[in-house]
This record gives C-alpha cells, sequence and structure tokens, in this order.
C-alpha cells in the first residue's frame, strides 16, 4: 500500500472495544422480557448489521407492541448501564491516542445508535481524539451503503480517497469501499469466517500496519 492518507475513520463495535458480547446480553436480556428466546447462533446472522435491519427482518420484534424506537431505546440502556473501558479491543485505543498526538485526524463511522457510540468511546477513552462520532441516526441507510463513511469524510473536510477504514466486518468494508476509501480490516474471533477479497489488506495484527502513511504521521 502506497498511498498516504490524510484521515483515519475507525469503526467502532469490533474495532475500538470488544462491545459483540454485551449487544448480545442487551438485546437477549430485552427480548426475554417479551417472551422472545434470542441466541448466539441468531446473532451471528447479524453481526455488523444496524438495529434498522433487524427490525425489518426478525418478525418477531414487531410483536413486541412497542415502535422500533423504543425498543431500540430499551436495549441501549440496557447497554450503557454495562459498558465499560476494561472492554477496550487493544491495541486500538492506545494507537488512537498515538495518532491524535501526532496530529492524525480521526472519526468513527458506526452501525450502533449515536449514544451508543459516544457511550463507547467515551468508555475507551478516546472521546477527545475523535473529530467527528457519527451513528446510524445520522444517515438514512447504514452499513453496507456508504453513508457512513461518506458522512465522516465529509465532516472531516477529507475526500473519502484520502481516508483509511479500519474495520471487522464484512458489510462495513462493504460500506468503506463503496465510499472511495482505502480499507484495511482487522478480524475478530467473532467474524474471522466472512468474506474480506474486497479489502486493501487483512491485518491479525494492528500494529503491523505502516502508520506512517498516515499524513502527519
Amino acid at each position: 500500500m502506497s498511498n498516504q492518507f490524510q484521515a483515519v475513520i475507525w469503526d467502532v463495535d469490533g474495532v475500538l472495544i470488544d462491545s459483540e458480547p454485551l449487544h448480545l446480553s442487551s438485546f437477549m436480556t430485552t427480548c426475554a422480557g417479551y417472551g422472545f428466546a434470542f441466541d448466539a447462533a441468531d446473532n451471528a446472522l447479524w453481526i455488523g448489521k444496524s438495529f434498522t435491519d433487524m427490525w425489518a427482518g426478525i418478525p418477531e420484534l414487531r410483536r413486541f407492541g412497542l415502535t422500533i424506537e423504543e425498543l431500540n431505546a430499551e436495549i441501549c440502556d440496557h447497554y450503557i448501564a454495562e459498558v465499560h473501558g476494561g472492554m477496550a479491543r487493544d491495541p486500538a485505543p492506545a494507537m488512537v491516542t498515538g495518532l491524535a498526538g501526532r496530529g492524525v485526524t480521526q472519526g468513527c463511522a458506526s452501525s450502533s445508535p449515536r449514544r451508543v457510540v459516544e457511550a463507547n468511546v467515551a468508555a475507551v477513552g478516546v472521546t477527545d481524539h475523535l473529530h467527528t462520532v457519527c451513528g446510524r441516526d445520522d444517515v438514512a441507510e447504514g452499513k453496507p451503503a456508504p453513508d457512513l463513511y461518506l458522512l465522516a469524510a465529509q465532516q472531516l473536510g477529507v475526500a473519502p480517497s484520502d481516508c483509511l477504514a479500519i474495520e471487522d466486518t464484512e458489510s462495513g468494508l462493504a460500506a468503506a469501499k463503496a465510499a472511495g476509501l482505502t480499507a484495511i480490516v482487522w478480524p475478530n474471533e467473532f467474524n474471522a469466517v466472512m468474506d474480506f477479497s474486497a479489502a486493501d489488506h487483512v491485518i491479525d495484527d494492528l500494529t503491523a500496519f505502516d502508520w506512517d502513511l498516515v499524513a502527519g504521521a
């Protein structure tokens, strides 16, 4: 990869924070309260997708007698009450801090609702290092549509082609590429079997990437 980049846009869930277990338990707990059983096997079909996608694709959710906004709020309340700094996916938060110290412009683009995104970046201590924080409710279409990455790049004042995306899911990768970003994928245990053939680079060790390719570093 010979590009030099002007900004880094981070995915959040699964990249900056190991959030999937808490997302799953929050969803399961809320659903169980309405008599609907949902387990890890069911959840595997939805990793990297937004709650809007889940609402459309899981008919049982629409039988709880709640609006999508009300159900999402309950799930988010469970999640935010439990999220903590020990969930950080090392070394990503430290790298955000280090890049910020070297003058690198950074933002994030997440499929989670904005208040969950804000809770996540606060929990891992990177809020002050991100120039923009974009969540699912900020755009018309979530990943794999390009909207989140296009918005983040716009708010950073950087052309998408000059941005580097850090992703961990197939849908996130598709979103980044559709928006015109260079994308590296850093898989985790929940998504290692996904198809990342469209990635510009797939890495097992986040520190192995040549971060000097980022302008200002």
